[in-house]
């Protein structure tokens, strides 16, 4: 628990040593679901964050660049994980998001994710099997509410071949409170893959504090409302759109 606690407190300054300041962040995190909104085209945007429960801590990152307007790409990785005592690298992943539906009037912003899971975690931390997750996502600002939904099909490798199927749903909400500070909760949930294990569901409700419009930072608590997952974890991480690179 405090080898994750140092690695955190050295990964979270490094945004700050960028000087740019005409971006804005788009967070996905620290909920589950994904916002369909994609980054400001020609930008890149990193998010880190931590996860600590008695049972399960790791570090977690994620790369997005957008490409244009609709399309972004993503890598996503683990750096470091362990369960129940044993750790090591986490799993990678890489995907792409892509818009085709903006939030105009009454229409929300509609997008779909495409993500290969790569198991660079072995079978020790991980599942040691290639994993794929097609996911649909829905997005509506509402005066100053906004709101997030989303529908995930995963395709969980099994060691004899084949796959095991999983959906997961999940639906968020965020606004601004006062000033700098938001607030953002969410409901989520998972089926069995297979009958040696459970479907779960859970919820999360974080603080949000917007340090700059380039850097957006977050801390909260995730609970378990069933299945074999950690009572209560805590979260916390932080988003920042690193630069400009095309328009």
């Amino acid at each position: 628990m405090r080898r994750i606690v140092w690695i955190a407190l050295a990964l979270f300054p490094c945004p700050l040593m960028f000087a740019q300041d005409d971006l804005t962040a788009v967070p996905n995190r620290p909920t589950v679901s994904t916002t369909a909104q994609p980054v400001q085209p020609g930008v890149l945007e990193t998010e880190w964050g931590v996860d600590a429960a008695g049972s399960h801590q790791d570090i977690n990152g994620l790369l997005k660049y957008s490409v244009s307007t609709n399309f972004e790409l993503r890598f996503a990785n683990n750096p470091f994980a362990e369960d129940s005592g044993t750790h090591g690298v986490g799993d990678t992943a890489l995907g792409f998001k892509y818009r085709f539906l903006q939030d105009s009037g009454h229409q929300p912003s509609m997008a779909f994710i495409y993500m290969a899971k790569l198991p660079t975690a072995g079978s020790v931390v991980g599942s040691g099997e290639t994993d794929h997750a097609f996911a649909w996502l829905v997005s509506k600002d509402l005066g100053k509410q906004h709101f997030d939904f989303n529908a995930i099909a995963n395709l969980l490798g099994r060691p004899q071949g084949g796959f095991d199927r999983a959906y997961l749903y999940a639906l968020a909400w965020s606004a601004p409170l006062h000033g700098k500070w938001g607030a953002t909760a969410e409901l989520s949930g998972v089926t069995s893959p297979s009958p040696s294990t459970p479907g779960n569901a859970q919820f999360i409700a974080s603080a949000i504090y917007t340090l700059r419009p380039r850097l957006v930072l977050d801390i909260g608590m995730m609970g378990r409302v069933t299945g074999d997952i950690p009572d209560a974890m805590f979260v916390a991480g932080f988003t920042y759109s690193i630069a400009r690179f095309h328009r």
